[in-house]
Order: C-alpha cells, then sequence, then structure tokens
C-alpha cells in the first residue's frame, strides 16, 4: 500500500504505481513523486525491468567467462554500447 510505496522509495527504490483509472489515490501519488500507471501499464513496465536486468547479469557472466563483446551482444540481446558499458565496469 502506500506506506509500503514510501518506504522502498525512501530505501532508494525505483517506484512504479499501478491503479484504476479515475482512482482517488492517483493525484496524491503522482504529487508525491511516483510514476503512475494503469495496473495493465505498470506490469508491462515492470516485466520489461525484470527483463533488462536478467539481460544485464547474463552478459556479465559470459563477459566474466571470456566471451567476446561481439558474442555477447547476440546472446543477451543488449546493444554494443550496452555490453562495451558493463565489459569497462567489470575491468575496473
Amino acid at each position: 500500500g502506500h506506506a509500503h510505496a514510501l518506504n522502498a522509495k525512501e530505501s532508494g527504490c525505483h517506484v512504479i504505481i499501478g491503479l484504476y483509472e479515475g482512482s482517488k489515490s492517483w493525484d496524491k501519488a503522482v504529487k508525491q513523486g511516483f510514476e503512475v500507471y494503469t495496473a495493465a501499464e505498470a506490469a508491462k513496465k515492470a516485466e520489461k525491468k525484470g527483463m533488462y536486468a536478467s539481460r544485464l547479469e547474463f552478459a556479465k557472466d559470459l563477459l566474466s567467462e571470456g566471451e567476446s563483446i561481439e558474442r555477447t551482444v547476440r546472446l543477451s540481446k543488449l546493444s554494443e554500447a550496452e555490453v562495451r558499458e558493463l565489459a569497462s565496469k567489470l575491468s575496473a
């Protein structure tokens, strides 16, 4: 609920709110700085973030195992720029 969302946001989490259209809580959440979407839109956004995080983790594993940037791009389906940035972070 509301308190959990605020706590998560204050802890540094990226919180999005899913509400039904016309919810009385919509404006309140926006005023508190939350991204607010319909429940269906919020679910899609969360799924995309989860998939992206999985791809990053997969690419990290590939690079750690010595795979080339080109092969990591193909296998992880991330952009070359994203893989190069990850590779530079891993080598630092």
